[in-house]
């Protein structure tokens, strides 16, 4: 089942997705779905909350995710939902009636392990049903339906009535197919979620989604749509159940999250969305997850410097530190701008944690241009890089690019580049030994000897094991040493006040 070619076609929303919408094999077109009514009060269940009970054949269900922040709060949504439903959750991996794939597409990797899951799930259990939901489905559904991967395919807009489609007829034969153009979706699907799949420590609140940038190597825009913003109390009644659950910390997140509020009328920021939230309350711990340099504003910097629950982290991608590059990126920024804003940064707020996101092996990237991006980060005080070798995904700009650049080079500049992060990450650790830290005790480790937690500036440590401490415990920890295996401390004080 060999999927058409489809050209994109620009807009005044931006270029049309690539991929075309898919539907019915028994499962109803895109067009029959259901507008979501907004999230209910508490005890109550709507939208992606809404329960159907289960049938008699289909009893437990396994759930893995791949990908960001926001298919994480996405799947504990999901799992909520089912376990309201009636069904049983079991550990993935396991053996389960029903199992679900919550897929990611931002590289050709992730689509390979989408596959791998989904043929992993076929053996464990070839009579259940195996559905594969998420962004990959809107890249690759021709292609998982004519392997015979799922009995059913769901996009990004179907998959919050997932309960709805698991009981429409699908089989690996003629899987249920059903995936509506994200670019046509301008409605923010409101989840309600009282706990995490990932933990108990820390939460995280989806507040936008989608994302109109269209940098020309990216695919989410095509996958996940319009950029579209929860309205401010919507965003208070989540973070409400939050802290109301014990949840010390909250990760605002997105797909776009510096967009936040621009699509509501009237438009507001991210930066009157903390200042709104502040008189109702926050949570100890208010994190942001990643900031385009463009976006971190002056406005914004002003709350930073006023809302002590904000931590001293941010994730600000540079992609690369050459201008020429960036351009052919279309990033709206150039490498002078990402400088001048991470030295300010540093010298605002010099016990934060400054992280950066790299891409190597654009096409065309000339030795040169690639030891322009080194330089620069070599001379930026940053705690960290994340480094990904360039994907070419179909559908984006980039992907017809001519010059593209040899795995072998590719791999050592990517090692060039992960050496110099493992130094600065080294760098920025050993400038706390010595200093008591707040931290959030997230687990255990194993044999039970020692705690691991995270301090507000996102330094992991370790320290020795106490009776007064459990999972969401603060406590002052001090750092002593920085080795090959990680940050070890002692209990300082135990709780933090």
């Amino acid at each position: 089942m060999k999927s058409p070619t489809h050209t994109a076609v620009p807009s005044k929303d931006g270029p049309k997705s690539p991929f075309p919408p898919r539907g019915g094999l028994g499962c109803g077109r895109p067009s029959d779905l259901r507008a979501h009514p907004p999230c209910p009060p508490e005890g109550g269940t709507s939208g992606a909350n809404q329960a159907v009970a289960p049938g008699p054949t289909f009893k437990t269900v396994a759930l893995e995710t791949l990908g960001c922040k926001v298919n994480q709060v996405e799947s504990s949504c999901f799992l909520e939902t089912l376990h309201e439903a009636g069904y049983v959750i079991v550990p993935p991996r396991e053996r389960a009636d029903v199992t679900i794939i919550h897929s990611c597409a931002v590289t050709s990797r992730a689509g390979f392990e989408t596959r791998q899951l989904l043929r992993r799930a076929r053996r464990r259990n070839p009579d259940g049903l195996v559905a594969v939901v998420g962004c990959n489905v809107h890249l690759e559904a021709d292609r998982m339906a004519s392997e015979k991967l799922a009995t059913h395919i769901l996009g990004n807009r179907e998959k919050f009535d997932l309960l709805r489609w698991l009981h429409e007829p699908g089989t690996v034969d003629s899987p249920c197919m059903a995936a509506s153009d994200p670019r046509e979706c301008r409605a923010f699907e409101e989840i309600c979620v009282r706990k995490m799949a990932i933990g108990r420590t820390r939460a995280v609140l989806k507040v936008q989604d989608g994302c109109d940038a269209f940098c020309s190597y990216c695919i989410v825009p095509y996958t996940r749509g319009c950029s579209r913003s929860l309205p401010m109390k919507s965003v208070r009644r989540q973070l409400d159940r939050y802290m109301a659950g014990g949840f010390q910390e909250v990760v605002f997140s997105g797909i776009h999250l510096g967009q936040w509020g621009r699509d509501l009328a009237p438009g507001e920021s991210l930066a009157s969305l903390i200042r709104r939230l502040k008189p109702g309350g926050l949570p100890h711990r208010l994190r942001l997850s990643s900031l385009e340099p463009h976006e971190l504003t002056e406005e914004l910097m002003g709350e930073l410097r006023h809302t002590p629950e904000l931590c001293p982290h941010f994730h600000i991608p540079l992609q690369s530190g050459d201008d020429e590059i960036l351009k052919a990126m279309n990033r709206p920024y150039g490498s002078s701008l990402y400088r001048d804003l991470v030295r300010h940064l540093h010298e605002e707020l010099p016990d934060a944690a400054l992280g950066a996101d790299v891409l190597v092996g654009f096409p065309g990237e000339t030795p040169s241009q690639f030891e322009n991006t080194f330089a620069l980060l070599s001379r930026l005080p940053l705690a960290y890089l994340h480094v990904f070798p360039f994907s070419a995904r179909p559908g984006t700009q980039a992907f017809t690019l001519k010059g593209r650049i040899d795995g072998r080079t590719l791999k050592t500049r990517c090692s060039v580049l992960r050496e110099l992060s493992a130094r600065k990450r080294r760098a920025f650790a050993e400038r706390f030994i010595g200093r008591d830290l707040e931290v959030l005790v997230e687990r255990q480790e194993p044999g039970g000897l020692r705690w691991q937690g995270t301090t507000r500036n996102y330094l992991k440590i370790d320290f020795p094991a106490s009776a007064e401490i459990e999972p969401g415990s603060k406590v002052w920890v001090r750092l002593l040493e920085v080795t090959q295996d990680g940050l070890r401390g002692e209990v300082a004080h135990c709780p933090c006040s």
